[in-house]
């Protein structure tokens, strides 16, 4: 009877210890909250905008979503995402005085939606992904960088500023149907981007983490605030599309008073050409959110009993 008795306690262990290693929960679920903002040709410091530190914090919008993920292992994991990103900027935030000159605005209200990758660099308190079910009191620390690819749905509009008669509404207008800039045909409302970023993640235990992530997106267009080339000959634009492509004023100009920010002439169609953005560089866009996640449990009831049992021992 004692032997059979040792049998059973060595099969229960046994057990315990396989169904302990199966009990990975690879798979979480969580939101994500925060801020956004763009880099492109309307409104920042100088032209051209060629750092993050151009960002302009005073338009930082909301940025918000969803995320599942799979733990491959404990250094590499991928999540299928969907997110909400509003960006906005407008010329009189510019500190170059022709850009205020300029005058333009936009907006642009965009859901993205792909796939991204997670390498952890750093994991302190955690040695494997993430056990928080059979050590509900463990906490645990971890840095990550990741990178992916995005489709992105956007809609680039803009208000009418310049407006002395009172011909238009106070309203925000789409943008890509007016061509603004000549264009033969719309430019495209879904486009790619590819995130890169950093992470830092805390295991609260239970179940939960709590994160911090930064991420900016490289796109492959220029026209997330419809700004890219020159401008149009207005002989071949509607007269909402001539309205809203060149905002420039004498009124802008004299309040600005710098020779910097150049006359009228600069800032509208020549048969010369003259720029209305820069068409060497794409626009890109970033966001720093806070994130909540719970982690599934995936096991089973039997495997939930052995690891009481296991917690016991």
């Amino acid at each position: 009877m004692q032997r059979v008795k040792n049998t059973i306690a060595i099969l229960t262990v046994l057990v315990v210890s396989l169904t302990a290693q199966g009990q990975n929960t690879p798979l979480s679920i969580g939101i994500s909250m925060g801020g956004s903002n763009y880099l492109g040709e309307i409104g920042g410091k100088f032209d051209p905008r060629a750092s993050l530190l151009d960002a302009d914090i005073i338009t930082t919008s909301p940025a918000f979503g969803g995320f599942l993920r799979y733990a491959a292992n404990d250094h590499v994991r991928v999540s299928g995402e969907i997110n909400y990103v509003h960006i906005r900027q407008a010329d009189k935030n510019a500190e170059d005085p022709a850009r205020q000159a300029r005058n333009l605005n936009f907006r642009n209200r965009m859901v993205e939606f792909g796939f991204r990758t997670d390498f952890t660099l750093v994991n302190f308190g955690q040695s494997s992904y993430p056990r928080n079910f059979s050590r509900p009191g463990k906490m645990s620390l971890k840095l990550f960088a990741f990178t992916g690819v995005y489709g992105v749905l956007h809609n680039p509009q803009a208000q009418i500023t310049d407006d002395p008669n009172n011909e238009w509404e106070d309203r925000w207008y789409d943008l890509r149907p007016l061509r603004t800039e000549g264009q033969v045909e719309e430019y495209a409302a879904l486009i790619a981007a590819i995130p890169m970023g950093f992470g830092l993640e805390f295991g609260l235990g239970k179940g939960w983490i709590f994160g911090v992530e930064g991420s900016w997106r490289a796109t492959f267009t220029d026209y997330l605030d419809d700004i890219s080339g020159m401008y149009a000959n207005p002989d071949f634009l509607s007269p909402l599309a001539e309205a809203i492509s060149s905002q420039s004023n004498a009124s802008v100009l004299a309040a600005i008073n710098d020779p910097a920010a150049g006359n009228l002439g600069n800032h509208n169609y020549s048969e010369g050409g003259t720029y209305r953005g820069n068409p060497e560089t794409n626009d890109s866009y970033g966001t720093i959110q806070f994130t909540m996640t719970r982690v599934i449990d995936t096991r089973t009831s039997f495997e939930r009993a052995l690891d009481h049992i296991a917690r016991k021992r």
